[in-house]
């Protein structure tokens, strides 16, 4: 038995249903991988979503348990990172109702993240995130020590 173009080539398989779709031949889609395709696409933005949160509240715990070493790299993370989630947000403006979940869900990432790049151990942060989710998307938000 052969292996479906679906799992053998994934990018060729996307032009598949995009000919079928142009052509209007929808009864000759594979529905059930066009949905399942779909869904994770919409996954995927969810997922940057949290990861871009991550590295943003990461390098916000490091700016504020580690005053003294507030430099130029960290700023720029941090002003890319809230970049980056506006944008993604501006294109994807439904992404803006799963921003709370999202946030919470990214707040045990930023720990181990921050534990990894400073010399800080995990109880040396709050157990629950110390800024509020609007804190952590402004621009001019920086956390004091």
């Amino acid at each position: 038995m052969s292996t479906p173009l679906h799992d053998a080539d994934f990018y060729s398989w996307t032009h598949e249903p995009a000919t079928l779709l142009r052509e209007r031949r929808l009864d000759e889609l594979d529905a059930e991988h066009l949905i399942e395709e779909l869904m994770d696409m919409g996954a995927s933005q969810e997922r940057e979503l949290e990861s871009r949160l991550a590295v943003l509240i990461a390098h916000l715990l490091q700016w504020r348990y580690q005053p003294e070493r507030q430099g130029k790299s960290w700023r720029a993370t941090i002003k890319e990172q809230r970049y980056r989630i506006a944008r993604l947000l501006s294109r994807n403006p439904g992404l803006k109702s799963q921003l709370p979940d999202a946030f919470e869900a990214s707040w045990f990432s930023a720990v181990q993240k921050a534990v990894k790049e400073t010399p800080l151990e995990e109880d040396a942060f709050p157990e629950v995130c110390p800024f509020a989710l609007d804190e952590v998307l402004a621009t001019a938000f920086w956390p004091d020590a």
